[in-house]
């Protein structure tokens, strides 16, 4: 769940700018898990008006449980765009929103 191009580089620069150190900053972000890298994603994209949404479903199991299954979305300049991902477990879900996000936000 990387970043790439001019996104990459705008985000590390609005993550320097709330970090209290500029030491090994990019290195440690990147050790993260990609939940913990997520919650800092949507920060930052959300101060570029570019809101990810994840919305919950849920199904019945075969063992009679629930299954929360999950469908991304992204909101920009006032559209909705497609993830390309129908229902999913929440993991992928944002590890795929990342990556249209990137992609939306490269065009730019």
């Amino acid at each position: 769940m990387r970043l790439t191009g001019k996104c990459k580089k705008d985000f590390f620069k609005w993550f320097q700018s709330k970090s209290q150190t500029h030491y090994r900053l990019k290195e440690w972000f990147e050790d993260l898990d990609d939940s913990m890298q997520y919650g800092v994603y949507v920060d930052f994209f959300d101060s570029v008006k570019i809101v990810i949404e994840l919305q919950l479903r849920t199904s019945p199991t075969m063992q009679g449980g629930v299954f929360t299954c999950i469908r991304p979305s992204i909101l920009s300049d006032g559209k909705f765009h497609n993830v390309g991902a129908s229902f999913v477990v929440r993991e992928r879900a944002r590890i795929v929103a990342i990556k249209k996000v990137n992609e939306i936000y490269n065009l730019k």
